[in-house]
C-alpha cells in the first residue's frame, strides 16, 4: 500500500464528513510506519446517492485506480461505494483484477489490502456470492417469463399480421369490442391486437 485513494460520500451534514475523515485518519495512524501510504489522494462526493454510479468523484477514483495512479482504495464503509450489495461486490472483484486493494476502516472483514494473506480466499467467497445472486436473478426472470406465458402473454416482438387481419381488427374496434374480445375472436395474442391498434388504427384507444 503505497499510493492510496480515500473515497468519501457524504450528505450535506459536515459532521458526517468529519467522522469519516477521523476514522480513516485513526486507522492509518495505527499502522506501523513502514506500512503507511507514501501518498494519499482524497475523493469526495457531496449529497450523492450511493445508487448513482455516475458520481463525479467516484468515477475519478475508479479512473485513478485503473490507470495505476493508486494501488489501494480506502473507505469508511463499503456502502460509501454503493448501496447495492451485489454491485459493491462486483466493484471489489473488478478492482482485484486491476491489482487494486480495498479497505473499509470500520469493517475488518473487508480488509482486502494487497498484503492480506487471506485476500484471495475472501475474494473467492465474494465471487461465489455474486454468482449465486446472478443465478437467483436469472431464475426469477425465467419464472416471470413462464408465468407470463401461462397468462397468454406473447413474449418477444408481435407476430406479423396480414392486411385482412388489420381490416378485421379495425371493424371489430369500430363495433366497440375490447382488445381482449378481439384477440379471443381472432385467436391471436391480445398484445398483437394492441400493437396493430397502436400502429395501424386511428382513434383506437
Amino acid at each position: 500500500m503505497k499510493h492510496v485513494g480515500v473515497y468519501y460520500r457524504v450528505s450535506t451534514d459536515r459532521q458526517d464528513l468529519a467522522s469519516q475523515k477521523s476514522a480513516v485518519k485513526s486507522w492509518i495512524e495505527a499502522l506501523p510506519e513502514d506500512k503507511r501510504p507514501l501518498s494519499l489522494t482524497e475523493f469526495k462526493d457531496h449529497g450523492q446517492s450511493g445508487k448513482n454510479s455516475q458520481r463525479k468523484e467516484y468515477q475519478a477514483l475508479l479512473k485513478a485506480a485503473f490507470e495505476s495512479k493508486i494501488d489501494t482504495i480506502i473507505v469508511y464503509r463499503l456502502d460509501r461505494l454503493s448501496r447495492n450489495a451485489t454491485e459493491a461486490i462486483q466493484i471489489l472483484l473488478t478492482l482485484d483484477q486491476a491489482g487494486v486493494g480495498f479497505i473499509s476502516v470500520t469493517q475488518a472483514v473487508l480488509n482486502l489490502g494487497l498484503d492480506n494473506p487471506f485476500r484471495r480466499t475472501m475474494l473467492a467467497a465474494f465471487s461465489e456470492i455474486a454468482e449465486i445472486e446472478r443465478d437467483t436473478i436469472v431464475g426469477r426472470v425465467k419464472q416471470g417469463l413462464e408465468a407470463a406465458k401461462k397468462r397468454g402473454v406473447t413474449l418477444g416482438r408481435p407476430r406479423s399480421v396480414s392486411d385482412e387481419q388489420i381490416d378485421t381488427i379495425r371493424e371489430l374496434r369500430g363495433e366497440g369490442l375490447s382488445f381482449q374480445k378481439i384477440a379471443d375472436r381472432m385467436t391471436m395474442p391480445v398484445t398483437t391486437v394492441k400493437h396493430v391498434a397502436r400502429n395501424h388504427l386511428k382513434n383506437s384507444e
